[in-house]
């Protein structure tokens, strides 16, 4: 059986919520997509805009609190994508 998105470390009600919002609707659905691209689902959706829900994602897959991913794993989560929404067109909802 698959885990309660509010059961996966690091997710809450209101990040839970943004998921089932963009077809993520458990654990296991999370994991598959991974952080990265649920992340930019949510912001594409205009739901999230900043990097700490991205590491709660990055640590929700890698199945850890986001504050014990190393420093330099964060910084890099971070940079890359940075440097993917610098190169992307703005989020549908910011279009508007």
């Amino acid at each position: 059986m698959a885990d309660r998105l509010e059961d996966v470390v690091n997710i809450g009600p209101a990040l839970a919520h943004d998921l089932r919002a963009i077809g993520v609707e458990d654990g296991d659905a999370l994991r598959e997509v991974g952080a990265r691209d649920a992340w930019l689902r949510l912001y594409e959706a205009g739901s999230r805009d900043c990097l700490s829900s991205f590491l709660a994602l990055e640590g929700a897959v890698r199945g850890l609190r986001w504050m014990q991913i190393a420093p330099d794993d964060r910084d890099a989560c971070c940079e890359q994508m940075r440097a993917l929404l610098a190169a992307a067109e703005p989020p549908a909802a910011a279009q508007r």
